[in-house]
């Protein structure tokens, strides 16, 4: 890239006041992106049996049905945060709902399994996009001191997309069927780009005068890869994706179903506490980082919860509902580690750089979040004796418990990982 951003401009210097309206609203745009983002990788969740009927696939079939979407995303976010760096986020934020949204429409219309597949690839391609387009919108309309706080905002918004995701969802699926859901989905997400093209501005950018200190594409993979702390950072990413695409994006309703009896409503009623917890922790951890200037102690405290609520989610068969609850939140909880790490990253490295760091970090935990899914599906399939109920595989719950022992053990990797690994940054900006 023939030209940088200056230190000032995206990270030290508040928008005008006058701005800052426009700035919200530019904002709130692409965290509606990261809402739809959310939905729809949540939604398969509430109709697993529909989809393992009508494409006659087992669990295994189904983890890989739905990890398509997570191994796009893992796919493009080095290349979408080099793209953002480079063009900006609003050509690349409309181009990519479009594609997400005809991969939404072949999602709804096939019958095949690969092009169902091929629809849910797709969707994540163009999804890649939606969470570093936020923070890159942030980093450039807000000063450096709103950024882990608006992070954490923009979790909260896509954990509201996955609230919309499990039972409202589930309720119009079982009122009008999967498919015309899908579809109609798919429509309103064509008007989503329009608006976006309408009304989504990059922001200004400054010019340094020094050419000494030029970033181009190939510059910032050496300067991000070079990094030993950006490799620690995303590898606590990648631990606290895993219950996220585990629990609450395709497996925790099935499992609650099992467990307790419940239908898909009920049972995603129940799991959309996972989902509060992950709204209301990241912008708070992010709050109360900034105010005590300091991140890794709200790191600990994140994975000590996620391992606690972690054991008692697989051996959920013997809680009541009450504390099921209690675990399904704390483990929601537990995941604000994502948006505490990009806050770490952008203490940790210049701002020109930050786009494809952000690609970095979230390739990590989108790609612990497939892993996740086809391991638990694999497993599952591994253990399954056979039985079915309406022609599609049934698993007990010792089969669930085995496959979820993945849920402490991520949260026991990315503790140690943080207490021994990952150096404190004070909540200073790089830059600064």
């Amino acid at each position: 890239m023939e030209e940088s951003y200056s230190k000032a401009s995206v990270s030290t210097t508040a928008a005008p006041r006058q701005s800052l309206f426009l700035a919200y609203i530019i904002c709130g745009l692409a965290a509606l992106f990261y809402v739809y983002d959310y939905f729809i990788q949540v939604a398969p969740s509430v109709f697993t049996h529909d989809l393992m009927k009508t494409f006659a696939i087992d669990s295994a079939g189904l983890g890989i049905l739905s990890a398509c979407f997570y191994y796009s995303y893992t796919l493009m976010q080095i290349p979408a945060g080099l793209l953002i760096d480079r063009f900006g986020a609003r050509k690349l934020l409309t181009f990519a709902v479009l594609v997400s949204a005809v991969g939404v429409t072949i999602f709804g219309y096939t019958h095949s399994f690969f092009m169902a597949g091929s629809g849910r690839f797709l969707i994540g391609l163009g999804s890649s996009f939606a969470f570093i387009s936020a923070l890159f919108l942030i980093a450039r309309w807000f000063p450096h001191h709103y950024f882990v706080t608006m992070a954490g905002m923009v979790q909260f918004a896509g954990a509201v997309g996955s609230l919309i995701g499990l039972a409202p969802f589930a309720s119009l699926i079982n009122t009008m069927g999967w498919r015309k859901a899908m579809i109609i989905t798919g429509i309103l997400t064509f008007f989503m780009a329009l608006i976006f093209w309408l009304v989504i501005r990059d922001g200004k950018r400054t010019e340094k005068s020094n050419s000494s200190t030029i970033f181009n594409e190939w510059h910032r993979l050496r300067i991000i890869l070079g990094s030993g702390q950006m490799w620690w950072i995303s590898i606590c990413g990648f631990m606290s994706w895993v219950p996220v695409a585990a629990v609450g994006a395709l497996w925790g309703v099935p499992y609650l179903m099992k467990i307790y009896g419940w239908n898909n409503t009920t049972a995603g009623e129940w799991c959309s506490l996972f989902w509060i917890g992950l709204a209301l922790g990241s912008p708070l951890m992010g709050w109360w980082t900034m105010r005590q200037k300091r991140r890794l102690p709200s790191l600990y405290w994140c994975f000590l919860i996620g391992i606690v609520s972690a054991f008692m989610v697989v051996y959920a068969s013997s809680l009541s509902p009450v504390l099921l609850g209690i675990a399904l939140f704390g483990l929601g909880w537990s995941c604000s580690v994502q948006s505490l790490s990009f806050g770490l990253l952008k203490d940790t490295l210049p701002a020109a750089v930050f786009g494809t760091a952000s690609g970095f970090n979230n390739m990590a935990a989108i790609l612990g979040g497939g892993l996740a899914q086809t391991s638990i599906g694999y497993t599952l399939h591994w253990l399954w004796n056979g039985a079915k109920i309406d022609n599609i595989p049934t698993y007990s719950i010792g089969d669930y418990q085995i496959a979820f022992a993945i849920l402490p053990a991520a949260a026991i990797i990315g503790f140690i990982v943080s207490v021994f690994l990952i150096r404190e940054s004070y909540c200073k900006d790089f830059e600064a």
